[in-house]
């Protein structure tokens, strides 16, 4: 029995029947494949790590606006700075109607946070950059306002899902890395 490492296939030699037109195929296994198979293989399970947690970032916006709402809705005083601030400008109308036409803008905007986090942790490029386009105009809100808190807040956010959006390429890279043999 020739030598063999431990954690290591023995090389293993076969021909595969050829089908209707098929040329035959010779396969050979030498052990070494499955490493680079497998180093790739977590480098593209560590990049969409990151990626999807660049994309949760979405769904903590959309989740913190409607607490944010559901608060100025019921009187309260308090708000989270993570949250959009579109919908506290459209939660801050009073006019019946107005306050109707703010609700309907408040779900339009959620809808797309939250879709954008969906096809963001799906490493949809197009998700990222549209959220990412979206929440810095937002920030120019909280900006206007001198809400330098919630300002801050939206950048760090943004740079959270800037590091998920940088490893969009790494993952489609680590993912068409050719199995050597």
């Amino acid at each position: 029995m020739p030598d063999t490492v431990i954690g290591q296939a023995p090389p293993i030699q076969s021909t595969s029947k050829p089908s209707a037109g098929a040329p035959p195929m010779n396969i050979s296994y030498d052990g070494h494949n499955a490493k680079v198979q497998q180093q790739s293989s977590a480098r593209s399970m560590m990049a969409m790590a990151a990626v999807r947690r660049g994309a949760h970032w979405f769904y903590w916006i959309a989740g913190l606006s409607v607490v944010n709402t559901i608060a100025a809705l019921s009187g309260g005083n308090f708000h989270f700075v993570l949250g959009l601030g579109i919908t506290e400008v459209t939660d801050a109308l009073q006019a019946p109607q107005a306050r109707m036409f703010g609700f309907f803008i408040d779900v339009l905007v959620l809808g797309f946070f939250l879709m954008c986090g969906y096809f963001g942790a799906k490493a949809q490029k197009w998700a990222f950059v549209m959220g990412m386009a979206f929440y810095l105009l937002d920030s120019g809100i909280t900006l206007l306002a001198q809400d330098w808190l919630a300002f801050a807040f939206h950048i760090y956010a943004l740079i959270c899902v800037w590091r998920g959006f940088s490893h969009i390429a790494k993952t489609r890279a680590a993912e068409q890395v050719p199995v050597l043999g």
